[in-house]
């Protein structure tokens, strides 16, 4: 995998010898600095993309043999050629290929993709890596909002990569750990920009099957983001904002899109693939994958022996793509060899002779062997392992016919077969018991704690949870008797209160009849007193 991540051929280094020959002492330090810095990226490059996304460039081994060929062609006409055509200014080669060490962040997508156009791979890694130093949010102030918008711009241009007709996985490659890095920045936008792609993936898939009622798979630019995705983020918590959305949409691939074309099943697979690195270290148990990988068995058999047991949508008992994987040609079986199923294949399907053809589908059911295996290690621990595998290995030995296949995809079949067979274990399911058992008699002193005052303490647990009942409730008590006590109290101060308005409205009435009586009396005996004068 390294040797594939870096390729320097001999033209290469020849033209870097005449240029290093041919400039002065100061122009080969500064040279020598450039390429110490971009074989330092290039190696951190290596370290964190070969373990975690290899299997994306296992396409490049045939394109690296085809360019090859031909810059040893152009190497032996460049031998040919006069040396005082191949010493044109070499300083202005140099200032051409030059990069300015400052960059500003792109302000769109648009501008982000032409400043990358026409670079090579290590060049663009050098301008994003000085993008992202020149504008650090440490530096200013409105600099995490600019790169928070450039892992969008750069989620997208690999996008643009993986849906070209020859699709750069090689650049994907490398360009995953800058993203990275970004991701690793700014976590809730890098979240927020996967988020919404997905989503529109997955509203776009519902929309086609409302349509039509039935789906196809998604293109390579969205397989590509299912994968970054892994790398990205934690595959093994119980929820994640992203991952969990991811999940979902993968079992929707698996099990609405209709297989159709072997396009369909290479697609699939690469699925089946992604959902065991994603449940590698949970163990979660996907239906899906399984039922999967029951269906691709079911397409590579004959139809004569396709009977006998159930398959589960997207895949039918009956069809004209029943023997999609299907190889009957003897010459094809012969000279088949085991190899990856590269992604790039899916662009290359169509110009691709019969041959290759059946050597795809092979690769395929070998493959799909390959996946077995692995689930019956995965799912080993869980007790329904029997249950689950069962169908499975059902199909691998009563219905596959094993000996018409070549001896390398024997060996596939028989090393799945032995895992499955080795793993089936019988669980009993736990029980509990009609009666309480009897506890034997034990000879260990009782302990029982004594506090400080000397008081003892309670020895059964009972006692003291029934102690500390009655303690808690002779507090209730206390309080409810305090409470009714200030309710009464209160309840007299009113009432007390409202008495004394009364009596003092009284007072005041009988104080005024008193007075209108004694004006009344008063008057009566003055004129009674004029009476007795007249």
């Amino acid at each position: 995998q390294d040797g594939k991540i870096n390729i320097e051929t001999e033209e290469e280094k020849e033209e870097e010898e005449g240029e290093e020959e041919e400039e002065g002492e100061g122009e080969e330090e500064d040279n020598e600095n450039e390429e110490e810095s971009q074989e330092e990226s290039a190696s951190e490059d290596e370290d964190g993309a070969a373990d975690s996304h290899s299997d994306l460039e296992s396409d490049l081994e045939s394109e690296e043999e085809a360019a090859g060929n031909k810059k040893e062609k152009k190497h032996k006409a460049n031998e040919n050629e006069p040396q005082n055509v191949e010493k044109l200014d070499p300083k202005r080669e140099a200032a051409k290929s030059e990069l300015p060490y400052t960059f500003a962040v792109p302000e769109s997508c648009e501008t982000f993709k032409s400043l990358l156009a026409g670079r090579t791979i290590e060049q663009q890694l050098i301008i994003l890596e000085r993008i992202q130093k020149c504008n650090h949010p440490s530096l200013a102030v409105g600099n995490k909002a600019k790169l928070e918008k450039l892992f969008g711009f750069l989620l997208e241009y690999i996008g643009e990569l993986a849906a070209l007709d020859l699709p750069e996985l090689r650049a994907i490659d490398k360009l995953v750990l800058p993203l990275y890095n970004l991701c690793q920045m700014f976590p809730e936008a890098a979240s927020d920009s996967i988020k919404f792609i997905l989503r529109d993936a997955a509203h776009d898939l519902e929309e086609v099957i409302e349509v039509k009622g039935r789906a196809t798979f998604p293109g390579l630019d969205t397989l590509i983001y299912l994968k970054i995705v892994s790398l990205l983020f934690p595959t093994s918590d119980f929820w994640h904002p992203v991952v969990t959305p991811a999940f979902m949409y993968m079992s929707q691939l698996l099990t609405k899109c209709r297989i159709t074309t072997l396009q369909d099943v290479i697609k699939g697979l690469f699925v089946c693939c992604l959902f065991l690195e994603y449940v590698s270290f949970s163990r979660r148990f996907v239906p899906e994958l399984i039922n999967f990988l029951l269906g691709v068995l079911h397409i590579s058999l004959p139809k004569n022996q396709a009977q006998g047991y159930t398959v589960v949508h997207p895949f039918t008992p009956v069809g004209k793509n029943l023997e999609l994987l299907l190889v009957r040609d003897e010459e094809d079986l012969k000279s088949w060899e085991k190899q990856n199923v590269p992604l790039s294949i899916l662009t290359r399907l169509k110009e691709a002779s019969r041959t290759e053809i059946n050597h795809i589908r092979l690769s395929c059911l070998a493959l799909c062997f390959d996946l077995i295996k692995k689930c019956a290690a995965l799912y080993e621990p869980l007790p329904s392992f029997h249950e689950i595998m069962h169908p499975v290995r059902i199909l691998l030995t009563q219905h596959v016919p094993v000996n018409e296949y070549p001896e390398k995809l024997q060996e596939c079949y028989h090393s799945a077969l032995k895992e499955l067979e080795n793993k089936v274990k019988h669980y009993t399911p736990l029980i509990c018991e009609k009666k309480k058992p009897v506890p034997l008699k034990q000879y260990t002193p009782k302990i029982v704690k004594v506090l400080e005052f000397g008081k003892k303490q309670a020895g059964s647990k009972k006692e003291q949870e029934r102690k500390q009942l009655i303690q808690r409730h002779k507090r209730e008590l206390k309080g409810a008797i305090r409470e009714i006590r200030k309710d009464n109290q209160y309840l007299a101060r009113m009432q007390l209160s409202e008495t004394m308005e009364r009596d003092s409205a009284r007072k005041r009435k009988v104080k005024e009849l008193l007075g209108s009586l004694a004006t009344q009396e008063g008057e009566w005996k003055a004129m009674k007193r004029n009476k007795w004068k007249n």
